[in-house]
């Protein structure tokens, strides 16, 4: 007869799918954790696709696949904790060798366009969303990532070059100034706007009013 602890693990699985193992967990940052996962199996070779994980009981969090390691089959996600909430809380306890109990992939909106420039611009929910969309973009291709973080000196994330934004209320003059300073050319340009609902909304409409192609998503908030 399956032991208490068997006929929970069976019915947690049973509502969420798959198990995986935690490889590492890394900080960047103070509450930007680096989560690596060993996959059960291969994920697709595409970007912005994210896992539902369980954070609690009956509670769940969607995190970006960051990169995807082929040979390892490792994941690694990048999970902002600086709010408070389940995720946070549950990112913050994980160990290496820990299981994860998750559903996915999902998602995968967002891929990189041809046009010669791409810019990322939110917080620090979005960092593995944009690394996704870096790791795809063309030897050609410009990319340029702007982002609210708790530690401005941060200047790459998983060799990703950032540029940080101010995390008060200076956000928006900080990215005005700096799209001043680029003039990327409305034509040739995607942005990827994801993060903060409230932040995605407004830097959504502020460039579609100078003409430029955006692609946005909203996390919380």
């Amino acid at each position: 007869m399956p032991s208490i602890k068997d006929r929970a693990t069976s019915l947690l699985m049973s509502r969420i799918g798959k198990t995986a193992s935690v490889r590492n967990v890394a900080r960047i940052g103070n509450l930007l954790l680096q989560v690596d996962l060993q996959l059960p199996q291969s994920l697709p070779d595409r970007s912005t696709q994210h896992l539902k994980c369980e954070v609690a009981p009956y509670t769940y969090r969607d995190y970006t696949v960051a990169q995807w390691d082929m040979v390892t089959q490792s994941a690694t996600l990048l999970i902002d904790c600086g709010h408070d909430g389940a995720g946070s809380y549950w990112a913050l306890q994980l160990q290496p060798g820990q299981e994860v109990y998750y559903a996915g992939p999902g998602g995968g909106i967002h891929q990189p366009t041809t046009a010669q420039h791409l810019v990322c611009i939110g917080d620090a929910s979005a960092a593995g969303h944009f690394h996704s969309i870096y790791q795809r973009k063309t030897a050609l291709q410009n990319f340029h990532c702007f982002l609210q973080l708790e530690r401005p000196m941060t200047r790459q994330i998983l060799e990703m070059p950032v540029q940080p934004l101010s995390n008060n209320g200076h956000y928006f003059t900080d990215l005005h100034e700096w799209l001043y300073h680029y003039n990327f050319p409305a034509a040739d340009t995607t942005y990827y706007v994801a993060g903060n609902q409230k932040m995605v909304v407004q830097v959504r409409k502020s460039l579609r009013q100078q003409g430029g192609q955006v692609k946005a998503q909203g996390f919380w908030g």
